[in-house]
């Protein structure tokens, strides 16, 4: 197959007729059309990746055309040119739980492969399965049945995929050794995806898999009749750049980011305590500190073995030993809905429940609260059952009964409800309102306004605002207004979590940005790490990471700086997105009840539709979808917003409160943190005083902890008193504790 890889690529298959020896189609981007001139969308696909993939949806619903049996992957133009930490590929399909757009993104090598290959490869029409797709290096596909391979769980799926050349490949093929072909990248489905249930994920890799699919995306790959999709090949040889090394250097020196590698996303869990957002069951009840501490510290002796990816200098995936011996890729998002969420206080009770989830390869956030729900089904006497509450053993054998087949018991345990998903238990046993909603997904409570309603409109479902706005939570006010100069004088309250100032503007910066990065195949985290640490500003970030089409776009882009028509390309996502959805939510979708009190409030809800465009409904208002592949797309001074009044300077050091007495503050940090404070749990000095100069003191002399506590004059830890986010000029009483906290939101 002669590639051109000049151009964007999509190789198309109908599965249906490629069994009948037909059904693969490669095309270049944009696809020959009979207009003078592109369309918006096209223009948005020619950035490649998940930009090139939405637009191939737009043009499949303008071509009439049944969008809800397709599936997507693709590879961005990071992943293509090699960069460090760009290794993911984007799975994108309508949900079957909501009809809207679900995207999820995935490490491993599935993404480096398909880039050799195509931007995006779609798939649509049906077989008979289980079946195993196979893409050649060349962009030759092959279609086996796999009977053999029904009700096999991802891992042992990857084992017999590389025992079965029958299956991928006769020996001597690419990535063949002897007469054992070995899948270098598989994407594959459980025995959720092929029963439909509507929480069903996908596994890509194999002795460890990564799961993704948040939406159902399980059930729509199994509902084209595949179990597995083989993407051999090898990964593109990039001689190392001087853009490269730049990166790489500046995510080695990134104390967030070597907080995220030293915890594997566990530190997160001593950020939700000092937040006072770590909550039980069914996120109600607040998790006593003691047992926070408990849990970071059972994450800590339980990690055995940890991975990154491809040239990422601060690996983050970790792998935890059970107490049998099993061994389980565990992130804290999944640990929580499975874990305090359901009266767990043992990680290796939560990493049972995530071995049943991984077994069946069903999302953990879904299926905890599905738990939760039929826990307090039970405590209510709405089904019969035994009670689930704090109770592992019953948990996952409740899990292991969601992939059967046979009729539920009698009387009614609520068991053959489960299958439907949460939506459909909560409205059959009258839970709707215990179960938090966002956009046809589970969503989780938090104090924080901007993670709130970033979970409320994140459009392409949760997974593309995994980071949530990261800024709010990691950044202080100084950091804010530089990196989102564009957005005005940010009001009084801007930076604080627990105030709802300015989060629609900020909210709407975040997800531009986010869904931007996802596109290109660069890490979101790394991102985060780089702007929150102030190791890269936006325009430098961008230089690197920006397609070249975007980079060399004249017109109205010439005009734009590499941040600048970064976030654009971002807002342009989400603008397609949102038309692409339009009339699929239902009503009052983005108000959801758990909610709306917040959502309400001055600076939420309102202020994010005015700054997107959208009418009440979250539809794009016609002006602005008229501005679709253009700067335009995204305006930072809609007509309503005039950004509020600034906030004034608080004045330097602390309060007057006459003679300054020595005095002693406790102190709480964790993993590299805590490592380079010595293990100092107090510092004494003359108090009151500020934040930044209890900071100074503890940085005094030791340059290790002068780097992880100071950036110049800017604290870089998240300083948290009895909940309650402090800047840098608060004041400090003797006998205070503070939290000093390094982490980036989500994971």
């Amino acid at each position: 197959m002669d590639v051109n890889r000049d151009r964007r690529r999509v190789l198309e298959i109908d599965l249906a007729a490629l069994e009948r020896g037909d059904g693969v189609r490669s095309w270049s981007w944009p696809p020959p059309a009979g207009e003078p001139r592109l369309s918006g969308s096209d223009v948005v696909g020619s950035w490649g990746g998940a930009a090139l993939g939405l637009a191939v949806l737009a043009r499949e619903a303008a071509e009439g055309r049944d969008d809800a049996h397709l599936f997507l992957v693709s590879a961005g133009d990071a992943v293509r040119r090699g960069l460090p930490t760009a290794a993911r590929a984007t799975v994108m399909a309508r949900s079957p739980a909501s009809g809207l757009l679900s995207e999820g993104q995935v490490g491993g090598d599935l993404g480096s492969l398909l880039a050799e290959i195509a931007d995006v490869l779609l798939l649509r029409g049906r077989v008979d399965g289980p079946a195993v797709l196979t893409l050649r290096a060349d962009g030759e596909a092959r279609l086996r049945r796999a009977p053999e391979l029904a009700g096999l769980d991802p891992v042992a799926v990857w084992h017999a995929l590389a025992g079965s050349p029958d299956l991928i490949g006769p020996p001597g093929s690419t990535g063949s050794t002897g007469t054992k072909t070995e899948p270098r990248a598989v994407l594959s489905i459980g025995a959720g995806g092929e029963r439909g249930l509507p929480f069903a994920s996908l596994a890509s890799g194999g002795e460890r898999p990564s799961f993704v699919g948040r939406g159902g995306l399980g059930a729509v790959f199994g509902r084209l009749g595949l179990k597995a999709l083989v993407v051999e090949g090898t990964p593109g040889e990039h001689a190392p750049t001087e853009e490269a090394r730049a990166l790489t250097q500046a995510l080695a020196a990134s104390p967030r980011l070597a907080a995220r590698a030293a915890g594997g996303t566990f530190e997160l869990l001593n950020a939700f305590a000092a937040r006072g957002d770590l909550l039980a069951k069914g996120y109600t009840q607040d998790v006593p500190r003691a047992t926070a501490d408990a849990l970071a510290q059972e994450a800590e002796e339980r990690a055995v073995e940890r991975g990154g990816c491809r040239g990422c200098p601060t690996p983050c995936g970790w792998v935890f030993e059970r107490s049998d011996g099993g061994r389980r890729r565990a992130h804290f998002s999944a640990s929580y809905a499975l874990g305090t969420n359901l009266q767990l206080d043992s990680l290796d009770d939560s990493l049972h429940l995530l071995a049943a989830c991984d077994g069946l390869a069903v999302d953990a956030k879904e299926v905890g609260a599905l738990l939760a729900l039929l826990a307090r089904a039970r405590e209510e006497d709405r089904v019969a059952g035994p009670a689930l509450w704090g109770d592992a053993d019953e948990l996952v054998r409740t899990i292991q009964t969601l992939a059967r087949t046979d009729p539920p018991a009698e009387p009614d345990d609520g068991l053959a409800m489960l299958r439907a998903g949460a939506i459909a238990f909560a409205e059959h046993y009258g839970l709707a309102a215990a179960l938090p909603l966002s956009r046809g997904q589970v969503a989780r409570p938090e104090k924080s306004y901007a993670a709130v309603l970033g979970q409320c409109v994140s459009s392409g479902g949760a997974d593309p605002m995994r980071s949530f706005p990261f800024l709010v939570d990691a950044a202080g006010r100084a950091r804010l207004e530089s990196l989102c100069a564009d957005l005005g004088p940010l009001p009084e309250g801007a930076e604080d979590p627990h105030r709802a100032a300015a989060k629609g503007r900020l909210v709407a910066w975040h997800e531009d940005l986010v869904s931007a990065v996802n596109a290109t195949g660069f890490c979101a985290f790394s991102t985060a790490g780089l702007l929150a640490d102030g190791l890269s500003d936006l325009d430098a970030l961008a230089a690197k990471i920006l397609p070249r089409e975007l980079r060399e776009a004249g017109g109205e882009w010439a005009a734009l700086g590499p941040g600048a028509r970064l976030l654009a390309a971002g807002a342009n996502l989400v603008l397609l997105r949102r038309a692409l959805d339009a009339g699929r939510a239902e009503a009052d979708e983005e108000r959801p009840a758990w909610a709306r009190a917040r959502l309400d409030e001055p600076g939420m809800l309102a202020e994010y539709k005015e700054w997107r465009g959208l009418d009440d409904a979250g539809v794009p208002l016609p002006e602005r979808l008229a501005a679709l592949g253009t700067p335009a797309a995204r305006t930072t001074r809609p007509v309503g917003v005039d950004g509020g009044a600034a906030a004034t300077a608080p004045a330097a050091g602390p309060r007057a409160s006459g003679v300054r007495v020595n005095g002693r503050v406790e102190l709480r940090a964790m993993g590299t943190l805590r490592d380079a404070l010595g293990g100092r749990t107090s510092c004494e000095l003359p108090l009151p005083a500020t934040v930044l100069e209890v900071l100074g003191v503890l940085a005094e002399g030791d340059e290790g902890a002068r780097r992880r506590l100071l950036d110049g004059a800017l604290p870089i830890p998240t300083v948290w008193r009895a909940g309650a986010r402090l800047a840098p000029e608060s004041t400090v009483e003797a006998g205070d504790v503070l939290e000093l906290v390094t982490a980036i939101g989500g994971g």
